[in-house]
């Protein structure tokens, strides 16, 4: 008896979202900020792989709406081209100029408990705290190594309100700053609640060219206005109301006091080490 081998389940790993598909199958998932989506082939329209980020076009059924579109971006390159390559092998074949149903229709999506829905720049936080760490690690070393062991506990007791200074000022800061320019400079758009995490709500919305993103926001009801960023449309805010943009300045500006004056007594006590 002859069997045939199973095909390959291909698993892409990008940025902000994850891609499953198995040679073969009639789906693939779509994981991202804490949501599984499972998207029908015949839903798909086509699937393009371009260096490191891939794009799943959904099949549209007008033309004057454009189709939902899923987008990854920092994929393996090898990995990206190879799941393009099969899922397209994939598609039902389709009769040039027939008919298309709406694909988003197909799609269907649920919350996904052990994906925890994950920050714009996780990856650029975790290096920012790591290289943060690194640095105060290594002045109380060099201090303590030059014999002024009577100084390390000052420094210890100073460096951690400093790094709460400098995660209050860094996102504070961000958040007034993007919550004043997007909605000046960015493109407004009415965001749609898709769902629950443990700590938020999730929202999603859709750019001008189509595709999907999603954004985090602790309150609010079933639509939510906010401004993208058109150079990158992941990165999106609502504007503040003036009191709370008052709060935020007044505590970013604590933040940045409290790391001026760690970073200082810091700096101070390593180059008094360093001269000996």
């Amino acid at each position: 008896m002859t069997t045939t081998p199973p095909g390959p389940s291909l698993v892409l790993r990008g940025s902000r979202a994850t891609a499953r598909f198995t040679d073969g199958s009639d789906h693939l998932r779509w994981e991202e900020d804490g949501r599984v989506s499972r998207i029908p082939l015949a839903a798909v329209e086509d699937v393009r792989a371009v260096g490191r980020s891939v794009e799943v076009t959904l099949t549209a059924a007008s033309t004057d709406r454009p189709p939902m579109v899923f987008a990854m971006r920092g994929a393996s390159a090898a990995t990206a081209t190879a799941f393009s390559a099969t899922v397209t092998a994939n598609l039902p074949r389709r009769t040039p100029g027939a008919a298309r149903s709406d694909g988003s229709e197909l799609v269907t999506a649920e919350p996904d408990p052990a994906t925890p829905a994950r920050g714009t720049r996780p990856r650029r936080r975790a290096l920012s705290i790591a290289a943060a760490v690194s640095f105060f690690a290594a002045a109380d070393l060099v201090v303590a190594v030059s014999g002024a062991w009577q100084t390390v506990v000052p420094l210890l007791l100073v460096q951690l309100p400093t790094a709460i200074g400098m995660l209050l000022a860094v996102v504070l800061g961000r958040g007034l700053y993007d919550g004043r320019r997007l909605p000046k400079h960015g493109i407004t758009v009415m965001a749609e609640f898709d769902h629950h995490t443990h700590r938020t709500r999730v929202y999603r919305y859709t750019d001008l060219d189509g595709v999907r993103h999603f954004h985090r926001e602790p309150s609010g009801g079933e639509r939510l206005e906010l401004s993208y960023d058109p150079r990158d449309p992941a990165r999106a805010a609502t504007r503040p109301p003036l009191p709370a943009q008052v709060m935020m300045a007044l505590v970013a500006l604590i933040g940045l006091g409290l790391t001026g004056g760690g970073l200082w007594f810091t700096l101070h006590e390593l180059v008094m080490a360093l001269r000996g």
